[in-house]
């Protein structure tokens, strides 16, 4: 019964941390949604006005483009990460702890700094236009900071190392007796990896997506030092309604709206994994089976 108390106890902490960080503040911002706002003041009361204006046409462009951004630097990401992740968990051998480190170098350093680097890297005159000088790929100032292009690039910088931590963690546990036997019975190394490895690391790429797309939709440091003060994204608008225009009613709505995109992308990404367990479990029985036959 003690051990049970305790349980509960140390389970209720992380949930009041939860609900004192998470929830309370969110409830406060969906009831300032509905109501009406003054300079630096809301009436609250029931109205989709707020809303309204924020799905309107001065800012539905700048939640569709955060979302397509987030969505496409997402993919990006897993596209560049999978094959990185893959050498790490099935080719690096003694070398992997060593890998896993190097991957977890860049956090060593801020998110500023990390991100300032870039600004300095991609800058008229700087490093990257110097070098594509000296090789003749380049014969006029490099315009790339402060657009879109640079965002992304900074961006997938950021955020690569944790879609190659978080696949190559699940690439790493797909048992090797699983891919022997795929070519034990006569399929080809390609034939083996979008039949058995591709799909046996849905949890991987789902939380690789997760763990990008979500912060993406509401960066803010990125656009802002290697996009320009341009209002490229939703994080920007709201930050402007907050800080500038003081319309924390329009800011509540906008914010609420974004929760409810990463709310659809999680249930795509849970639906994504459904039915992982059953199969997962069935080749590590049969390879467990296998052990104790041998």
């Amino acid at each position: 019964m003690r051990r049970n108390t305790g349980d509960h106890v140390l389970a209720a902490i992380p949930l009041a941390w939860l609900a004192v960080l998470f929830l309370v503040p969110l409830g406060f911002t969906l009831v300032y949604s509905f109501g009406t706002s003054g300079f630096g003041s809301v009436t609250l009361g029931f109205s989709f006005a707020n809303y309204a204006q924020a799905l309107g046409p001065l800012y539905l462009e700048t939640f569709l483009r955060t979302l397509a951004f987030a969505v496409g630097s997402s993919i990006a990401c897993l596209v560049f990460a999978y094959p990185i992740a893959y050498a790490i968990a099935r080719r690096s051998g003694r070398f992997k702890v060593v890998a896993f480190a190097l991957m977890l170098v860049p956090y060593l350093a801020s998110l500023l700094i990390r991100v300032m680097s870039w600004q300095i890297l991609l800058a008229q005159g700087g490093p990257l236009e110097r070098m594509l000088r000296s090789i003749g790929l380049l014969h006029s100032p490099l315009t790339i900071l402060d657009s879109l292009p640079a965002v992304v690039v900074g961006t997938i910088a950021v955020y690569l190392p944790i879609a190659v931590i978080a696949l190559a963690v699940v690439l790493d546990r797909i048992p090797q007796e699983v891919i022997e036997a795929s070519r034990d019975l006569g399929a080809s190394d390609s034939a083996t990896f979008w039949t058995v490895i591709l799909p046996l690391s849905r949890p991987g790429i789902a939380t690789a997506a997760l763990l990008t797309a979500v912060p993406m939709l509401g960066e803010l440091v990125i656009p802002v030092l290697l996009g320009g003060n341009k209002g490229l994204f939703l994080a920007q608008a709201i930050s402007a309604q907050y800080v500038q225009s003081q319309n924390y009613a329009l800011g509540s709505a906008m914010v609420v709206l974004l929760v409810l995109a990463i709310a659809v992308i999680v249930a795509l990404l849970v639906r994504l994994t459904r039915g992982f367990e059953a199969t997962d479990d069935a080749p590590r029985r049969r390879a467990r089976a296998k052990r104790v036959e041998g």
